[in-house]
Formats: structure tokens, sequence, C-alpha cells
């Protein structure tokens, strides 16, 4: 895996990642450097499951955010996340770990998405949020 190769450092206020209809807005309001690094094409090879992109930060603590756009698959999504978090498991075991699952259709916020949530956590030690597109979080 070449990290050099599929990194672009940025400082811009507003960071997006879009695929098909899915988008999710980074708000970098302090303009913090963040590392965005494209998985999916170029990080990780074709052959194995792997999520769309993950980006890096520091703040008080270092962070790496796994993101996955989605159609309507949202076990595809959580599956492809989950292996993405095993593959850079090495480069990222220093980090806390989130991820999103964007979605053009999610289902409602019940019982089963916060399972798959609570699995999804014990398993990998990563934090999940599946969120309907469009979406945005500040960093």
């Amino acid at each position: 895996m070449n990290y050099m190769l599929c990194t672009t450092t940025t400082t811009d206020p507003i960071i997006v990642f879009s695929e098909n209809r899915s988008r999710i807005s980074v708000l970098n309001n302090n303009r913090i450097e963040v590392q965005k690094i494209q998985v999916d094409g170029c990080l990780i090879d074709a052959h194995l499951e792997k999520c769309d992109w993950l980006f890096c930060y520091e703040d008080n603590t270092k962070k790496a955010v796994f993101i996955e756009l989605k159609g309507c698959d949202l076990d595809k999504a959580i599956s492809q996340l989950r292996s993405t978090i095993g593959h850079t498991r090495a480069n990222y075991s220093a980090y806390r770990k989130e991820c999103y699952a964007i979605t053009t259709r999610v289902p409602k916020h019940g019982a089963s998405t916060r399972k798959r949530s609570i699995d999804f956590f014990n398993q990998t030690g990563a934090t999940l949020s599946i969120k309907n597109s469009p979406y945005s979080i500040s960093i």
C-alpha cells in the first residue's frame, strides 16, 4: 500500500467526499491539516473489499475517519469499512477511529441500527455512524 501516492494534504475549510448521489462534507473551520486518502482505486488492491476514503488529522489526539459512500446497501457498506480497518490496522493503531456509512437511503434509526453500531465497535474498536446523504461533520 503506497500511502504517499494516494494522499493529498489540505487545510481547506470544507472538504467534500462524494460519489454518485452520496456526499459528506467535512467542515474544517480551524483549517487543521488533513490527510485525505483515496482508498478505493488507489490505496487498496481492486480485489480486496475496502471503503472509499479515509482522512486523518490531529487536534489533541490522532484521528482516522473512514468513509463509505453507498446507495442503499448498508450491510455492504459496513463490511467494507470493517475490512478497511483490518487492512490499515498497522498504520492507524495509535489513532482513534471513526467510520461513516453515508447512504442515499438508510433504515430508520431503530434497534437494528444501534445493534450494528455496537457490534461494529466491539469488533473493530471504531465508532460507526450511519447517515443519510448529504451529511456534514465538523473537525
